[in-house]
């Protein structure tokens, strides 16, 4: 009867969610590569495209800023028009030691942290200009993470 059950489990172990592990680095990677085609590239239709097409945003300071996959794009094309005729680029920093992952059902997963946020004028320099903290929802579609749900609160200048 065990040789029987052996496919099954070993069945069940290959299905088996990803460790804690796994899905903290997936999720790193997925923020990281999410912050760098909407901050450093400013590529607001990739950045879109890491989104869920239902995907909500939630700002402190600007209230609900989107409502779907387009609100965000325009979005964060206004941020780098805005960033291109001030002559300033900004770069988003996760603060590593913040960062949580827990998984949710239904191919979720619950992001928390701080981030730091830098600019960088027509002098080159760049400075460290503000910080924040945030709680993002990650969905799994098509075997990628896309941001589903984004809260970003708590913004404040930077320490000096």
């Amino acid at each position: 009867m065990l040789l029987l059950n052996l496919p099954l489990f070993a069945a069940g172990l290959v299905a088996a969610p990803p460790s804690t592990n796994d899905l903290r680095e997936q999720i790193r990677a997925a923020d990281t590569q999410l912050f760098a085609v909407a901050f450093d590239a400013c590529d607001a239709d990739r950045a879109a495209a890491m989104t869920t097409e239902d995907m909500e945003f939630f700002h402190d300071k600007d209230g609900k800023s989107a409502n779907s996959r387009e609100d965000f794009r325009r979005s964060v094309a206004t941020l780098c028009d805005n960033a291109r005729k001030g002559g300033w680029h900004l770069r988003r920093e996760l603060v590593e030691s913040s960062l949580q992952v827990f998984p949710l059902q239904d191919d979720r997963a619950l992001e928390m942290g701080d981030h730091r946020f830098h600019e960088r004028g027509t002098d080159g320099v760049e400075r460290w200009t503000g910080q924040a903290r945030f709680i993002q929802v990650w969905r799994r579609v098509g075997g990628r993470w896309q941001a589903e749900r984004v809260i970003s609160y708590d913004h404040r200048p930077a320490d000096k």
